[in-house]
């Protein structure tokens, strides 16, 4: 019987990667034995096996999907160990100078998972990348026929949920005006600062009575707390901390939205302008890492280095140009069909049943 299961790092409840995973789960289960295994696992998380108890099944048709994203001893030594079918899907390492004078010991770990993944570069029979940057990061450590696949991405998977009633009383009775979305953890590269300040000119310098909503979990606390101080100081109007919210929550707040903003330096693929997009919601990034790629023309993209100033005035521009923002919502559909569930996970297995 074939058996292919699927080794992550770290398992959430609602974070994108083990969503993935989750998906590959019922694919990968009509052909065989499929289980996900994690060497960390958030509380709540039951779907999901400590790494500890996975078994050698003793088939020849045995097969490891590793979810690369970051660094981990124990996940190295595992995976140096294991003799049989090793495949790896690259969603890009965060970089670690962003976090060497905040948290060092990520930035170590970080730096690790680089030298980790090529270490193991011999024992990889089949590489995807879920995105055209991803691919040419891992070719730069040498790896060969890598498949570009964003495979296990829905990018439909929210419209598919029944908003939250409770959030959008809250919705009602805490913001104005368009509604302006980030969703992303608190962690460096993210930048949550930028829209702080961009939200406060919008409405200090420009008179637009908008909203900024700041969603994802506070993973690096100091940094969270930081920009909600920021935002006090500066008397930032309709600024919203909602932190981690369930998947209806979330479903609300992307079909408010007006337009999805990220100040984002560095991002493998960035899901979170998938789902956007995929309610006709234009985005606003900067012009670096997988973005350009992932939004396509279904936004605007800003230089590398844009600051605060650059944010408002795009978010002005689509605000009160009418015709650029029903272009770029129009868009957003043509994009989105890139990411269709069902055709890249008939691909994913076309590939898989290769080395089978």
């Amino acid at each position: 019987m074939t058996s292919i299961h699927q080794v992550l790092i770290g398992a959430g409840q609602t974070d994108a990667i083990t969503n993935i995973a989750r998906n590959l789960q019922k694919v990968l289960s009509k052909i065989g034995s499929s289980k996900i295994y994690a060497k960390n696992i958030a509380p709540g998380v039951r779907d999901v096996l400590p790494l500890y108890k996975y078994k050698n099944s003793g088939s020849k048709n045995e097969v490891i999907i590793f979810h690369s994203s970051d660094g981990d001893p124990d996940i190295h030594k595992f995976l140096n160990a294991y003799s049989k079918t090793l495949v790896t899907i690259f969603h890009n390492i965060a970089p670690s100078e962003s976090f060497e004078n905040i948290e060092p010991e990520r930035a170590k770990r970080l730096q690790h998972g680089w030298q980790e993944l090529k270490s193991i570069k011999s024992k990889i029979s089949l590489s995807f990348a879920d995105s055209p940057y991803n691919a040419r990061c891992l070719e730069e450590i040498g790896y060969e026929n890598i498949e570009i696949l964003p495979v296990g991405i829905d990018a439909n998977r929210l419209k598919k949920i029944d908003p939250c009633p409770a959030m959008s009383h809250r919705l009602n009775r805490e913001t104005d005006g368009p509604l302006l979305l980030f969703v992303g953890q608190a962690v460096p590269h993210k930048q949550q600062e930028t829209l702080i300040q961009m939200q406060y000119l919008l409405s200090h310098f420009k008179g637009i009575a908008s909203s900024l909503v700041l969603v994802g979990p506070p993973t690096l606390p100091i940094l969270n707390a930081a920009a909600l101080e920021q935002a006090r100081r500066l008397q930032v109007p309709n600024c919203l901390f909602l932190g981690q919210l369930k998947d209806s929550e979330l479903a609300t707040l992307y079909s408010r939205a007006r337009i999805f903003v990220t100040a984002s330096t560095h991002e493998g693929l960035c899901i979170p302008a998938i789902e956007s997009m995929a309610f006709r919601t234009p985005v606003i990034a900067r012009n670096c890492a997988a973005l350009p790629e992932t939004i396509g023309e279904a936004g605007i993209l800003l230089p590398e280095e844009a600051g605060p100033e650059f944010f408002t005035e795009a978010v002005s521009e689509l605000l009160e140009n009418s015709s650029l923002y029903n272009q770029l919502s129009n868009k957003c559909e043509e994009v989105t069909q890139e990411y269709d569930i069902g055709r890249n996970e008939q691909k994913f297995l076309d590939a898989l049943s290769k080395i089978l």
